[in-house]
């Protein structure tokens, strides 16, 4: 839409949350990751729209559920990433409020088990980790799929589709 204006506005929105929490030493990793994902995402933006104007028309077609998913995981990391680091900074007041040093891994584990918003922080933090060290990277397996142009989808036979074909144009007997 509007010659991918909405999509660079996305896109910028994405970099202006991983520039703010990338120098955060408990978030830099996950920002470089999702950084890695966006930029992924930006160069299949690039891809796409020339490749009609190459005659092949079938490539965004057959590979618009991949690039959906993609999409999907990107803008999910990408707020879980949001997330994260607006919990690490209430974990930081809340820490400082009751003289926890996260460095003291004995009184953190202690405080994240009896203060219901500690936890509900920590919480957080764990679960946009775990989205974008374990779920985050199939945006590449993604990208490699759609880059290869394949369209194995759009040379399958109908007949190859129809139950109880047989050829020669007679259709199996029903059960």
């Amino acid at each position: 839409m509007k010659k991918g204006a909405h999509f660079l506005s996305l896109l910028g929105e994405m970099n202006a949350t991983i520039t703010k929490y990338k120098e955060q030493p408990e978030l830099t990793g996950l920002a470089a990751d999702v950084q890695r994902a966006v930029n992924t995402l930006a160069e299949m933006g690039i891809f796409f729209p020339p490749v009609p104007g190459e005659g092949k028309f079938s490539v965004p077609v057959s590979h618009a559920y991949p690039f959906l998913m993609m999409m999907g995981k990107v803008v999910s990391g990408w707020l879980l990433l949001w997330q994260a680091g607006i919990a690490r900074e209430k974990l930081a007041v809340l820490s400082k409020q009751k003289g926890v040093a996260p460095s003291d891994a004995v009184a953190w584990k202690e405080f994240i088990k009896y203060n219901r918003d500690a936890a509900f922080y920590a919480g957080k933090v764990a679960g946009a980790k775990f989205f974008i060290k374990n779920i985050l990277p199939e945006v590449d397996a993604a990208a490699t799929a759609i880059k290869s142009e394949d369209l194995s989808v759009v040379d399958i036979a109908a007949e190859s589709l129809l139950k109880g074909y047989h050829g020669e144009g007679k259709p199996s007997p029903s059960p």
